[in-house]
């Protein structure tokens, strides 16, 4: 049976962050109506879907913790309706920790929400602040015990370095408390700033790129250290805790999308649900905001998989890579990786080539060479 992963946005927020620029708004009244067009989006690819088994589910945002209780029950219901669902799906649910209660939690693991991915970003208050985040690190704590009493112990937190301000001495104390909590997954994200957002138009002051660097690689060593495999160029987890959802993203796997900002790689094409919450609430079911189908040309598949394979640990597969690009190309390709080993950027694999976490930190640099 054929692999599908599903990603669901909930575009709302209580408070839009002072960094972030996804797709999402304030206007929490909308809630409802958007959960129920949601339900409806469902159904348009059911019959697509056909020989299809769900084997990751993905609550995105935004805030998916902001979902009505009742809203949680509706939504699992029109996706077990449209959807073969694995009995053993990885079901994740990003949470923010100022709004992970009891009740939220109880439905979603009722519905077999069996991960959870929490938006810690620092443990500082004043990073904290900053960054307009309206929890604080007490909420973290509290939201984690709260999700290991209803049995969840995947939990994956997300930290944020080269904030303005921060050191390698604030970014090591972070690390360390939420260590503390003991996820089984840690994402660390270097903050980027696109113009349109707040800490860009107040010229935030960022850390000097040697001081990002130098924290990148300390977070890298630590986890390693503490039992964690950096298995990705932001994401390490603990043995047998990858992100099923994302590896699906990473690997090349079908996912469908649903909700506005949502993209979909299946059948051999993509396609993305336009922007606009009320344009897709007042659609009928959703599917009249859906843009046209972009084909995937072998360059694209080529261009794809060199960018998504050395974000991972494991690498390039040159016999996979063979099936998709010229000759001519993999053989440039072998004579620039095994130039930058001897610079330690990458490492020779037993099935082809790996970016080192050297390698990852400048990776962009080194697939825009390979592209």
């Amino acid at each position: 049976m054929n692999k599908l992963s599903l990603y669901l946005h909930f575009p709302f927020c209580k408070k839009k962050c002072n960094y972030c620029d996804f797709y999402s708004l304030p206007n929490l009244s909308l809630i409802t109506p958007y959960e129920k067009v949601l339900c409806k989006s469902f159904s348009a690819f059911s019959d697509k879907a056909r020989g299809y088994e769900v084997e990751t589910i993905y609550f995105g945002g935004g805030t998916p913790s902001l979902f009505t209780t009742n809203g949680i029950g509706e939504v699992f219901s029109s996706l077990r309706n449209a959807f073969s669902i694995s009995p053993d799906a990885e079901i994740t649910v990003e949470m923010n920790p100022e709004s992970a209660s009891e009740e939220l939690l109880r439905a979603f693991v009722e519905e077999g929400a069996n991960r959870i991915s929490m938006g810690v970003q620092s443990t500082l208050e004043e990073e904290l602040s900053l960054l307009g985040r309206i929890h604080r690190f007490s909420h973290v704590k509290e939201a984690v015990q709260r999700a290991k009493n209803f049995g969840i112990d995947n939990i994956n937190l997300d930290l944020m370095y080269g904030l303005p301000n921060q050191t390698l001495l604030t970014f090591k104390k972070s690390l360390e408390e939420v260590l503390l909590l003991s996820p089984k997954h840690i994402s660390f994200y270097l903050l980027t700033l696109s113009p349109d957002v707040p800490l860009y138009q107040r010229k935030a002051e960022l850390p000097e790129d040697e001081a990002v660097e130098e924290m990148y690689f300390f977070a890298s060593e630590f986890l390693k250290q503490n039992g964690f495999e950096h298995y990705e160029i932001s994401n390490a987890a603990l043995p047998g805790y990858r992100s099923r959802h994302n590896q699906v993203y990473w690997n090349g796997g079908e996912y469908l999308g649903f909700g506005p900002g949502a993209h979909s790689y299946f059948g051999s094409e993509r396609f993305f649900v336009k922007d606009g919450v009320e344009e897709f609430i007042f659609a009928s079911d959703g599917t009249e905001r859906i843009s046209s189908p972009e084909k995937i040309t072998p360059k694209d598949k080529r261009d794809e998989y060199l960018m998504l394979s050395l974000r991972l640990k494991d690498g390039i597969c040159l016999e996979k890579l063979a099936k998709i690009a010229s000759q001519e190309f993999c053989e440039n390709l072998i004579q620039k990786m095994t130039l930058w080993s001897k610079h330690g950027l990458c490492e020779k694999t037993s099935r082809g080539f790996a970016l080192t976490t050297k390698g990852f930190f400048v990776s962009n640099e080194i697939i825009s060479e390979l592209m």
